[in-house]
C-alpha cells in the first residue's frame, strides 16, 4: 500500500519475520509489486528484472557485467521500521525508529482488550478529500457535532449528553453513550453490555481513528496529499468468526462510509477548508465538549518542534489545557 506518497511493502519472510520496505527497485525506482496481498519467494522488478530476496537483499541482476562497479550488498531494499501491537502492523514511513510499546502506552491495554487480532478486513474504501488532514481528525475528536451534522443518520441512536473522554499520552479516547445505555439502571452488572450500549472512539496520534460500532470496527487513517487535500482510508473490521450475511455488512458499511463519513463528515471538512483558505478567521474557539481537538493540536505543535517520541508520549501526564 501507499502511506501518503511512500510506497510500502510489508511482508513476512519465509521464517515468519515481519519486514517492511520501500516498494521500489534500487536500480531505477520502479515499483516491485502492485499486489495488495499474495505469496512470493522473491520480488522481481518489472522494469529490468532485478530480483530481491524476501530478506530485501539483492539476489540477481540481469547482465550484471554491465554494472562493473555495482556492490549488491549496498543495493538491498530500503527498510522501514515495523512492529506488531494491538492486532495491527505499524509502519513508520519516514524511517524513524519508534518504540511502539511506549508509543501506545495508555491505549495498548484497550486495544488488546478488543481482541483486534481476531478481526479481518471485510470491506475498504478510499476517500479523496479537498481538506487538510487535520480537519478530518478534528471531526472524529469530538461528539459535539452529532446532534446537528448527523441528525438524520446516526443521531437517533445516541443519548443527547453522553460523551466522556480521556487523554492517553498523545492519543485520546472518547466514549459516546447509546440510548440502550439507560438499561444499565435496571439490569444487574453481570448483564451490562457496554460494547452494545456505547461507541468508543480512539484518536491514535497522529492520523488514525478507531470507531467501535456494536458489531464491527472502523479503522480510518488519513494521509495528507498537500496542504489542502487528503486521502482517507476506511477499513471495515469484523470478527473472523462472524456469521451474519453479506448483505448486512454491506448495508451497515454503506451507512457509515457513504452517508455519515463521506456525505456528512468529509463534506463539512471541505467547507471548513474553503473558509480556512479565505483567511476570514485566524482563530476558532474550542469548547469543553471538544477538548480532544485541543489535545490533538497540542500534540501536533509539539511534534512539529522536532520533539522526541518520548516527549510527545509524556503529554498525557502534563496539564497543558488552555
Amino acid at each position: 500500500m501507499d502511506i501518503g506518497h511512500v510506497p510500502v511493502l510489508a511482508i513476512r519472510d519465509r521464517k515468519g519475520v515481519l519486514r517492511a520496505f520501500i516498494n521500489a527497485c534500487r536500480h531505477r525506482g520502479s515499483r516491485l509489486t502492485a499486489e495488495s496481498t499474495g505469496k512470493a519467494k522473491a520480488f522481481v522488478c518489472p522494469y529490468h528484472g532485478w530480483t530481491y530476496q524476501d530478506s530485501g537483499n539483492l539476489k540477481f541482476v540481469p547482465q550484471q557485467e554491465g554494472f562493473p562497479s555495482l556492490e549488491p550488498s549496498k543495493c538491498s531494499l530500503a527498510q522501514l521500521p515495523v512492529a506488531e501491537a494491538g492486532g495491527f502492523i505499524w509502519v513508520v514511513p519516514g524511517g524513524t525508529e519508534v518504540d511502539i510499546t511506549s508509543w501506545l502506552a495508555g491505549v495498548r491495554e484497550d486495544l488488546d482488550g478488543f481482541s483486534l487480532s481476531d478481526h479481518v478486513v471485510y470491506k475498504q474504501a478510499q476517500q479523496p478529500t479537498r481538506a487538510n488532514w487535520k480537519l478530518i481528525i478534528d471531526a472524529f475528536s469530538e461528539g459535539y457535532h452529532l446532534r446537528t451534522l448527523h441528525k438524520d443518520s446516526v443521531k437517533p441512536f445516541f443519548l443527547e449528553h453522553g460523551v466522556v473522554f480521556d487523554r492517553l499520552g498523545p492519543h485520546s479516547r472518547s466514549v459516546g453513550g447509546r440510548k440502550e445505555l439507560l438499561q444499565a439502571k435496571e439490569l444487574p452488572t453481570e448483564q451490562w453490555d457496554f460494547r452494545a450500549w456505547t461507541t468508543p472512539f480512539y484518536n491514535l496520534f497522529p492520523n488514525t481513528i478507531l470507531v467501535f460500532h456494536p458489531d464491527w470496527i472502523s479503522r480510518i487513517t488519513v494521509y495528507p496529499d498537500g496542504t489542502d487535500q487528503s486521502i482517507a482510508h476506511h477499513e471495515m473490521l469484523v470478527h473472523k468468526d462472524q456469521q451474519k450475511p453479506d448483505k448486512y455488512w454491506d448495508r451497515t458499511f454503506a451507512l457509515i462510509n457513504n452517508q455519515v463519513f463521506a456525505a456528512e463528515d468529509l463534506a463539512v471538512c471541505e467547507q471548513i477548508q474553503v473558509t480556512a483558505r479565505s483567511g476570514a478567521d485566524t482563530h476558532w474557539p474550542i469548547g469543553t465538549m471538544e477538548t480532544p481537538v485541543l489535545w490533538f493540536h497540542q500534540a501536533c505543535e509539539l511534534a512539529l518542534t522536532g520533539a522526541s517520541p518520548e516527549a510527545i508520549v509524556a503529554l498525557g501526564t502534563q496539564d497543558v489545557i488552555s
